[in-house]
């Protein structure tokens, strides 16, 4: 199992439950997608966007801890792997951190790292802002 973590980045205008219940509609996710996101479709519950490099990639809500937690994974891929975010309550404004974890050998996890990595970035910069 490969682990990629993004950022921890405080999330100054969203409370805990105000992010969770934000990023728990996977309709609003558009809002904090890189702008080399293509085809990107969604419901409530499901999405599906393709990265340049790599195969388009199927999510759906798979796991939700009340403000806490929310995981994404993967559905018709030929990797499994899950998107999660963990959010901690301040109060007013919240922190939170992205994960990646992915069934990878060494060769795989080499080859898709920096790409991963950016794209995490991407999605707590813009997170930030919400």
């Amino acid at each position: 199992m490969a682990t990629f973590t993004g950022p921890e980045i405080v999330v100054e205008n969203l409370s805990a439950k105000q992010l969770f219940n934000k990023l728990s509609d996977l309709n609003n996710l558009k809002e904090i997608m890189p702008s080399s996101i293509e085809n990107f479709q969604s419901d409530e519950t499901t999405c599906s966007f393709k990265m340049k490099g790599m195969p388009e990639l199927n999510l759906e809500l798979s796991e939700k801890t009340p403000f806490s937690k929310i995981c994404l994974s993967a559905s018709g891929s030929p990797v499994s792997f899950s998107l999660d975010c963990i959010i901690t309550d301040c109060g007013e404004k919240c922190q939170a951190r992205l994960e990646v974890n992915a069934e990878l050998n060494m060769m795989m996890k080499m080859m898709v790292e920096k790409t991963i990595n950016n794209f995490l970035s991407v999605l707590s910069d813009k997170m930030r802002s919400l």
